[in-house]
């Protein structure tokens, strides 16, 4: 079928998980739904952008609206509306472009049996759409009604009816059209294999629309616009018709609806109405006779727009934990604070997000009721006073109530906003560390298992959940390299005497501790370095920091070996050993200060790669050790070719050395050949009693291992070496 690897995501292996790990409840985990999220939040750019260009035009400030039109003319405003129009005026047809694209990467992880062409996929949501919409001929050219916010919910709908029709109509393998031609463009089997299930699927999107024309209906978005009006067509300013309002603009949120838009029948028959009612009878020195105006909902409930979200980044700021919450949270403060909220409702997200369902929906009923009440008893003043729906709560009390008591009633009205919220962030927060730590778990074992991806790298290229999170935790350890005193640390692990009572050696162990994931096991630290091309800065950041403590140990007259792992990348750096050099000289150490522990892949390679670097390494006095030494017979012929100081047992044999003949027999011959070559001996990995008996009768001395020591701080290896030296055990 030609070469795949121009078609995107592709799953590691059968049965990888393909779930996104910042989801926050099992209903994320549905294919359908996370691709809404995700291509939403795609969209996330054009949301920002609409947001500036709406505060700039809109700022409620009449000095400011004064110096801009003094300053740039009658026009002023033309740029900022030209930034929300050509943003937020297509946004409907942005996300069907970023929905249909996630849709069809979801396919090919789960599906790498039957993958489609992403570009296949979104042209035919983008010609589906259209039908749908009814396009109208202008005269000039094609109108193209509903590709705004408005139209966000029927675009919806058809995106994800037109892919699923797609990639139904894919998995038949009768309308394949088999395309064989050397030599041509390997991506033409794959738009062959795509032809008939796109034009299948535009017929039959066709087909629906002419049956709608049929009764009457010309565009799908108006049908759904119209037919949910209808209950609204008499109405009054009722407490029951001001709930249910206040409800259903927010269930029209959560499905990513414009809910002012929808139900502005009630905006302009009844709140605007009534606001007018309120502002004639104050003119007349009269009770103003209406409380639910479109200024009640303004100042008292939508502080920070639809669903009181001024209150959600409240209850964020106090509670909220996750990083990635409080960098949306962060970034959306200036445009809620003037109740433009799209960037907090679609990057958050609240649409379609079920761990803020329940707040987001009853929150501004809440305060239906206690605006209500207090402004029927007179607690609370009724906000009758011109105000633009921009302006800033505080500011908006005062100049619509004309009363310090209707700040107060927001202040009341925020806490409590911020009450409901607050559980819910928490809960979100756990929801969404539950997954990542799931991830975590998932990305550890696929470090662990050396696999590479279908990119070639070992994490970073994978699809889903561990993907992502292995791509954030590229950035962290960026940042960690980039500070001094970041998360990268070492710990140090004694290496032990037993015959002499003295500590010659202890090794660097390289730690990350991540402040949300605890320590990183070393596996899964070296392949994000590895995949992320870091491996020569943790290198050489792991080599300084040994460095800098054998010189702390040495000033305060603590002698020790310091022994640390090289990799195969310094090692095939030609400057390596010139490097090493200088840090033996800024330090004023002698030679055998450090140690140099090369694995016996690297050091006994059979092609003799590395012969020269480590004879260039030996040129200069370093002392080099081999670790996991055993593995192969291979080795120990190969072993007196090499300028080493010392070898330490694969762990391995020192596993099962306790009980297996065959294992101490080999390290028995290593030992002895050693003795003979003049090159020290060391095991590691010595976990118990039995193992130090074992190898102490095989005339070893030297040990490493959890039964005397686990890896632990500089200051804590220190205290050992003391204690152990003075101990006599």
């Amino acid at each position: 079928m030609g070469d795949k690897s121009f078609m995107g995501h592709v799953p590691y292996a059968p049965g990888s998980a393909g779930h996104d790990g910042f989801g926050l409840l099992t209903l994320h985990e549905a294919p359908l739904l996370r691709a809404f999220r995700h291509g939403v939040m795609l969209a996330m750019p054009l949301l920002l952008a609409a947001a500036i260009g709406l505060l700039v035009n809109n700022f409620p400030l009449q000095i400011y609206q004064d110096f801009m039109l003094a300053f740039f003319g009658p026009r002023w405003k033309e740029p900022a509306a030209l930034l929300f129009n050509s943003t937020i005026e297509i946004l409907a047809l942005a996300t069907t472009y970023t929905i249909s694209d996630s849709l069809m990467s979801l396919h090919n992880q789960r599906h790498p049996d039957r993958m489609v062409l992403p570009a296949m996929g979104v042209i035919t949501a983008l010609s589906c759409l259209f039908i749908m919409m009814g396009l109208q001929n202008s005269g000039s050219g094609l109108l193209i009604p509903w590709a705004g916010i408005r139209g966000l919910f029927g675009s919806l709908v058809i995106t994800l009816c037109s892919c699923s029709l797609f990639l139904v109509l894919c998995r038949i393998k009768r309308l394949r059209l088999p395309y064989y031609s050397e030599g041509a463009d390997p991506i033409l089997p794959h738009m062959f294999d795509s032809l008939l299930p796109v034009l299948l699927t535009l017929g039959c999107f066709v087909i629906f629309r002419e049956v709608l024309l049929h009764f009457g209906i010309r565009s799908l978005h108006e049908a759904f616009f119209n037919a949910i009006r209808v209950p609204f067509q008499e109405v009054n300013d009722s407490f029951g018709m001001a709930a249910l309002y206040a409800f259903l603009v927010q269930v029209c949120w959560f499905f990513g609806i414009h809910g002012a838009d929808l139900l502005d029948p009630i905006t302009h028959q009844v709140l605007l109405k009534g606001m007018e009612a309120n502002s004639l009878a104050v003119n007349n020195q009269l009770p103003p006779p209406h409380i639910f105006t479109k200024y009640f909902f303004d100042v008292y409930i939508y502080m920070g727009g639809a669903g009181t979200t001024l209150g959600l980044l409240a209850a964020i700021f106090l509670r909220g934990k996750d990083r990635g919450t409080r960098r949306v949270a962060k970034i959306s403060i200036l445009p809620v604070l003037f109740n433009i909220n799209e960037l907090l409702i679609f990057g958050l997200p609240i649409v379609l997000n079920p761990a803020f369902l329940i707040p987001f929906l009853f929150t501004p009923l809440v305060l239906v009721i206690i605006s209500y009440l207090a402004v029927s008893w007179g607690l609370a003043p009724m906000p009758i006073f011109q105000v633009d729906w921009t302006t800033p709560p505080i500011a908006s009390a005062l100049i619509s109530t004309g009363s310090w008591k209707g700040v107060v009633m927001q202040c009341v009205n925020l806490c409590v906003a911020t009450g409901i919220y607050l559980p819910f962030v928490s809960l979100a927060d756990e929801g969404k560390m539950r997954s990542r730590r799931k991830a975590f778990k998932q990305l550890v074992r696929i470090a662990a298992s050396g696999i590479r991806g279908p990119g070639g790298k070992r994490c970073t290229d994978r699809p889903g959940s561990a993907g992502a999170l292995a791509r954030s935790l590229v950035n962290d350890m960026r940042s960690s390299l980039d500070r001094q005193d970041g998360d990268i640390v070492l710990h140090y692990q004694p290496r032990v005497d037993f015959v002499h009572k003295t500590v010659p050696c202890v090794e660097a162990l390289l730690r990350w501790e991540h402040p949300f994931y605890g320590s990183i096991p070393p596996q899964l630290t070296f392949a994000i370095a590895h995949d992320a091309g870091l491996t020569a800065r943790l290198d050489n950041r792991v080599m300084q920091m040994v460095f800098e403590q054998q010189f702390e140990w040495r000033s305060d007259k603590v002698f020790t070996t310091v022994a640390f792992n090289v990799s195969e990348d310094q090692l095939k750096d030609r400057s390596f050993p010139a490097t090493l050099n200088s840090l033996y000289v800024r330090y004023s150490l002698p030679s055998d200060a450090i140690m140099l522990e090369i694995s016996e892949s690297l050091a006994l390679d059979p092609e003799s790669r590395y012969n020269d670097a480590l004879k260039a390494l030996h040129s200069i006095g370093a002392i080099i050790a081999v670790d996991d030494f055993g593995k192969s017979y291979l080795a120990m012929s190969q072993i007196k070719r090499l300028p080493l100081a010392e070898v330490q047992v694969d762990r391995n044999l020192v596993h099962d050395i306790a009980y297996s003949r065959n294992s101490q027999d080999v390290t028995g011959t290593i030992q002895e050949m050693c003795l003979k070559l003049g090159i020290r001996t060391s095991a590691e990995y010595v976990e118990s009693q039995e193992q130090l008996e074992t190898l102490l009768e095989l005339n070893f001395s030297s040990f490493q291992g959890h039964y005397f020591s686990k890896p632990i701080s500089a200051e804590a290896c220190k205290e050992f070496m003391a204690r152990f030296t003075g101990s006599g055990r």
